[in-house]
């Protein structure tokens, strides 16, 4: 199948073409990635996977695996990747990783207690990925001190997880990192709301921009993502 606007493929039995991100649905995907789905494949270069609220999966295309705040299994193979890396955002019990999750003998697991150390966010190598720990939270339900996001690097893709936070406006000093994904949570109760994260995604300025840690309202059947609305949306659902 042919690629469309911004070099987003379909998944077919074919091989996609050079630098394609490749959809796993058996429709074509609308230009922005605006369709819902739930992993990116970096055809020949990297993965990543929504794995449900705040879980995120990313393999490098030489397959080092790392997992940020893998709190919940909700299929059996969800982990089934072993991981060279654990990286968690903060210590609420929605993103502590669960016993589940299967590691590599000499995986790192790194918190926002060694990802943020005297005041200093850490960098870390993790085979041929490059973790960056960066600044989170400020808001009334998360302290600076006590949480970070991550800036991934994985086979040239420049991805961002922004944690447990609201719109701030140090979110600004990440639009120069060239970001091609990022990830804000969208609940509105503990963190911003899917119109503050609208605005959080414009500072940040990244070319996908993936709502998670959604808290729908179930009773109602709503999804608060069908409020997020910013340049590149793209809804990964699980």
């Amino acid at each position: 199948e042919s690629t469309e606007e911004q070099g987003i493929a379909e998944q077919t039995e074919e091989a996609s073409e050079e630098q394609g991100i490749a959809k796993q649905t058996e429709e074509a995907p609308e230009a922005h990635g605006t369709e819902e789905q739930s992993s990116i494949d970096y055809t020949g270069k990297a993965t990543l996977t929504y794995i449900g609220h705040a879980g995120v999966k990313i393999v490098s295309k030489s397959g080092t695996v790392i997992y940020i705040d893998p709190a919940y299994q909700y299929k059996d193979d969800d982990y089934a990747d072993a991981a060279d890396a654990i990286c968690v955002t903060h210590g609420h019990d929605d993103h502590i990783p669960g016993d589940f999750v299967v590691q590599k003998p000499d995986c790192q697991i790194i918190t926002y207690k060694e990802a943020l150390h005297d005041g200093v966010y850490e960098t870390y190598q993790i085979g041929d990925i490059t973790i960056e720990a960066v600044k989170s939270g400020g808001n009334g339900n998360h302290k600076e001190e006590e949480c970070v996001g991550y800036i991934v690097t994985v086979d040239g893709v420049v991805i961002y997880h922004a944690g447990d936070t609201s719109k701030n406006d140090w979110m600004l000093d990440f639009a120069t990192k060239q970001i091609d994904y990022a990830m804000f949570p969208i609940d509105g109760t503990y963190n911003m709301g899917p119109t503050e994260a609208t605005e959080a995604a414009g500072l940040v300025g990244a070319k996908n921009n993936i709502p998670i840690h959604e808290f729908d309202d179930v009773m109602s059947g709503k999804k608060k993502s069908d409020k997020f609305n910013p340049e590149g949306k793209l809804v990964l659902e699980y």
